[in-house]
């Protein structure tokens, strides 16, 4: 039986979106994957690193909008092999490494197909202001978890900012986050590397620690995120017709046009789910008894992540174009439309509480001045009790006057936000600021400084071979990674040997 050798190609192509790197992969190992496990009926499928489930989930395949029932379940490093590729990987792209020089060590256990990769800004939540490493193995539902999102335009793309976590709660160290702080960088900005896994959702397959430092130090958090190209571009034309426009992920339209026939075919043969070898294993740990939770993620991350964006607010964000003052006077009078356009949705309800989201996101104020406007319109109390939930989500003396003055009226119209509002002035009285600066100076320190290699990126590599510095570092790249193969060490013996001609001339 012939070896299966994995072939991974990495092509930058232009689009209307920007450049875009995507790599091809073929004859793959198929370590890392998604497989359904049960029939279509009960749609349920999961994410395995060899023989171990990582993340379970499933959804309602009859309605294409569903969110989905989300459990995570073991790790995603939990085998050798595949631990030590995802460490190679991580410490390449913390040392500067472009995607296409270390990805493919990773890609190639990872089915057959295109994947696109970018730096993508991502919160550390499960899309709620919960820490995303919080309720790990608690089976919940997450929402906007569907490769459709209703808010969203099917024609449109969207980003996959929230994370899943494949790491154990019990590997966290508080040691670990003050060394992820210095370590775990690519440039100045603190990363991970994630694999897209539905909707608005990813799982980090490397960089928790991180996630800490960025929610400690108050930074953003990026990721070199995975997307799996599975879907048809398809669009109607000025004449109403649809058309077959090209390949697309959920943030990227790729057209044919700047594709090739192996690319094209990479996806088209690829798009069903493909079984591992160690499917019966897969499903024999899932059945298994799960133990019992042994250590939990302590609570100050939850209080620091309660300023991030929620599920909604980003689907507002990125499903409504623009809200401007007249949209939004229209909407506080009742209307749905604006010179006989549709400001939102024809559906009043469904407008407020998009619009409520897109403001939160955008700007807090604005959002607060909106509300409060719909707060003194009797005839939008329909409204009030979503409302007045977002608002509670505000630490802001505003919020309090208005719930204190909510109470204090006995006003029969505010009946069905009075237990909102009594939670919200007794949390507000209770609460005690936790100071991230305070936090991080208890952490313990790191014990060591790391100092950070320097490698060559394989684009252009024959150009930076010409001067004896790229050809120095490449070298020392090449016995860095300790490979004792003759081959590169030939390598390394020509490459030095160019350096010293340098040297002479």
């Amino acid at each position: 039986m012939a070896i299966r050798q994995p072939e991974v190609t990495a092509k930058h192509i232009n689009t209307d979106d920007g450049d875009i790197l995507i790599f091809t992969v073929k004859n793959s190992s198929n370590r890392i994957g998604i497989c359904p496990l049960n029939s279509a009926k009960d749609d349920m499928y999961c994410l395995y690193a060899y023989d171990d489930p990582v993340v379970v989930f499933s959804g309602n395949s009859g309605n294409k909008y569903a969110d989905k029932i989300v459990c995570e379940m073991g790790s995603m490093t939990q085998t050798s092999i595949i631990n030590t590729a995802v460490k190679e990987v991580y410490d390449q792209l913390c040392a500067g490494a472009a995607f296409e020089y270390c990805l493919p060590n990773l890609l190639k256990m990872m089915p057959d197909g295109l994947y696109a990769v970018s730096w993508q800004k991502c919160y550390p939540t499960m899309g709620e202001n919960m820490f995303f490493w919080s309720g790990y193995g608690v089976s919940k539902q997450i929402k906007c978890s569907s490769r459709y999102i209703k808010l969203i335009d099917e024609n449109k793309t969207y980003s996959a900012p929230f994370l899943i976590p494949t790491a154990k709660p019990v590997s966290f160290e508080s040691a670990g986050v003050m060394e992820a702080s210095q370590k775990c960088r690519r440039g100045d900005e603190l990363f991970g590397l994630s694999l897209h896994l539905s909707g608005f959702y990813s799982v980090l397959i490397k960089g928790h620690h991180a996630a800490c430092a960025a929610v400690v130090n108050d930074e953003p958090f990026y990721t070199v995120q995975i997307q799996p190209v599975k879907d048809i571009w398809k669009a109607e034309d000025e004449e109403g017709v649809m058309q077959t426009l090209g390949l697309c992920s959920e943030s990227f339209k790729i057209p044919f046009s700047v594709l090739d026939a192996s690319e094209i075919s990479a996806v088209l043969s690829t798009r069903a789910c493909r079984i591992p070898d160690t499917y019966p294993s897969i499903r024999k740990k899932i059945s298994a008894p799960k133990p019992a939770k042994s250590k939990g993620i302590p609570s100050q991350y939850n209080v620091f992540c309660e300023g991030y964006p929620d599920a909604d607010m980003i689907a507002s964000a990125q499903g409504i174009d623009e809200l401007t003052p007249p949209m939004l006077e229209a909407l506080l009078m009742g209307e749905t439309t604006l010179d006989d356009k549709v400001i939102i949705s024809e559906n009043y309800y469904s407008s407020v509480t998009a619009a409520c989201n897109y403001l939160r996101y955008h700007n807090t104020n604005d959002f607060l001045t909106f509300s409060l406007n719909i707060m003194k319109n009797p005839e939008l109390s329909a409204t009030y009790s979503y409302v007045a939930t977002c608002m509670a989500k505000l630490h802001d003396k505003r919020v309090k006057d208005f719930f204190t003055e909510v109470i204090a009226s006995g006003d029969p119209g505010y009946a069905s936000i009075i237990s909102v509002a009594k939670s919200y002035i007794d949390n507000y009285e209770q609460r005690q600021e936790i100071s991230r600066e305070e936090y991080a100076k208890s952490l313990p320190k790191a014990s060591e400084k790391f100092d950070r290699k320097n490698f060559v990126s394989l684009s252009g590599v024959s150009e930076q071979i010409k001067n004896g510095q790229g050809a120095e570092l490449l070298a020392m790249h090449i016995g860095s990674t300790g490979n004792t193969g003759e081959g590169a060490e030939l390598i390394a013996r020509h490459i030095s040997s160019m350096v010293s001609e340098d040297t002479k001339k």
